[in-house]
């Protein structure tokens, strides 16, 4: 006897480390959240930081002014000539005694038939209306966008991923309470059975425990098919394999929201600085532009551009320009900027009062959960009672299959129904940490 009970711990063992394995596998939360960041999705908008990063320095240059060099050679098919109408005396009137004068054609070369030119010219905006600070803070402005808007993708990803981790937990209840009603049903289907050949029951009875225990086996399928369905999203999400889940948290405590310091509404507020940038913008067109040149210039008739026979080598200078459009469409354009910003405005309010409405009603939801689990729990108890009453008077003969079958049923039901108030009680509830304002997901 303790050869065989040595044997039963040793196969017992084993069977642990066969499941540990599993066990290890099995992502918290708390992963799932850090995990997030390998999302593609958040990748991407993490790349798009890059792109206004460098927009930025583009803008930044502009405040310094730009330098232009061009070398450049041309080949004349004609020499170019410079034609001259002359008069000229070429004798004299022997009656007058005055002098005769012809015109003469003259022709000489006025240019090199091969032209070599260079030129760096260095161009710096004096005064723009002040549409080059603006410009400057404006993309500064867009970049802080971007960034919030890349950790408010992140926000809803561990939102979503929450509301995926919570179903898988609710349907591995259901796969469990299910597991233990086949148990329970096959242990009565072994039972009906030995009564049947027996001759002590119908077969009825055995027929009817048949069809609930491959109903149970199909239902089971079933939802462990519901289940690799959302740990396939889940692992999407995620851009890594997720095989398995670990439990959940129900004492999380609700944090005082504060909505302003949310990353959504910080990136409206930011648009609504942005379109604040834009009427400046507006407004700097009605401004004269004056810009300073000063250009390195020569042109030769060799590459080295030290020979001109025609003309001054050097043709460099300095020169300020001034230019101020005047536009009736500019005025247009800026009460179109004041528009857009009145836009933005309405909108962030509009958006603050949306996530307000929102966050109050998962609060009124989280509290009816509450209350559906008390239930939830109260009935699993009653169910449980019922079970074992009816089991046994099953084995007393007391009670027929349909009955067993029915409370093994029911009981399965109430655990999963229980289970499932469960994950909704935390989904909700880090949906409420999330939309808080004041979680690590805003920082």
């Amino acid at each position: 006897m303790k050869i065989k009970n040595e044997k039963c711990k040793m196969k017992n063992l084993g069977k642990v480390f066969l499941l540990l394995p599993l066990f290890l596998s099995a992502e918290s939360f708390s992963d799932i959240q850090k995990d997030v960041i390998n999302s593609l999705t958040y990748k991407m908008a993490k790349e798009k930081i890059k792109i206004f990063k460098k927009k930025l320095e583009i803008v930044k240059s502009k405040n310094y002014g730009s330098v232009d060099v061009k070398y450049s050679y041309a080949h004349l098919f004609n020499q170019p000539i410079l034609k001259m109408n002359t008069m000229q005396p070429v004798a004299v009137n022997p009656v007058t005694n005055l002098l005769i004068y012809k015109e003469i054609y003259t022709e000489f070369p006025a240019g090199p038939q091969n032209i070599y030119s260079f030129e760096a010219i260095y161009s710096y905006p004096i005064f723009t209306g002040f549409a080059i600070s603006n410009n400057i803070k404006k993309s500064k402005l867009e970049l802080i966008k971007t960034k919030l808007e890349a950790k408010n993708v992140k926000r809803v990803l561990i939102l979503k991923a929450a509301e995926l981790y919570s179903n898988i937990y609710a349907l591995n209840k259901q796969i469990k309470a299910l597991k233990v009603a086949k148990n329970s049903l096959l242990d009565a289907k072994n039972q009906v059975e030995s009564l049947y050949k027996e001759g002590l029951t119908a077969k009825s009875n055995v027929d009817i425990i048949n069809a609930k225990y491959y109903e149970l086996l199909a239902k089971i399928k079933e939802v462990k098919s519901q289940k690799n369905r959302l740990l396939n999203m889940l692992s999407f999400l995620l851009n890594k394999k997720i095989t398995n889940i670990d439990g959940i948290n129900l004492n999380q405590k609700l944090p005082k929201p504060n909505f302003e310091k949310r990353v959504d509404v910080k990136a409206l507020k930011t648009a609504l600085n942005i379109s604040n940038k834009d009427i400046k913008l507006a407004k700097s067109l009605l401004y004269p532009k004056v810009g300073l040149q000063i250009g390195l210039k020569k042109e030769a008739q060799n590459l080295f551009l030290t020979k001109n026979d025609y003309q001054n080598i050097d043709r460099s200078f300095v020169g300020v320009g001034i230019e101020w459009s005047f536009d009736l469409g500019k005025k247009s354009q800026i009460e179109m900027a004041k528009i857009a910003k009145n836009i933005a405005l309405t909108n962030y309010h509009n958006y603050l009062n949306q996530i307000k409405t929102e966050y109050q009603n998962d609060l009124d939801t989280l509290n009816a959960l509450k209350y559906q689990l008390k239930s939830a729990i109260a009935e699993v108890s009653a169910r449980k009672s019922y079970y074992e009453e009816i089991k046994a008077k099953f084995n007393q003969g007391l009670v027929d299959s349909v009955k067993l079958k029915d409370a093994i049923s029911n009981l399965a039901i109430a655990r999963a129904k229980r289970d499932y108030i469960k994950s909704q009680i935390f989904f909700i509830k880090t949906k409420l940490i999330l939309n808080s304002g004041v979680s690590d997901a805003n920082n």
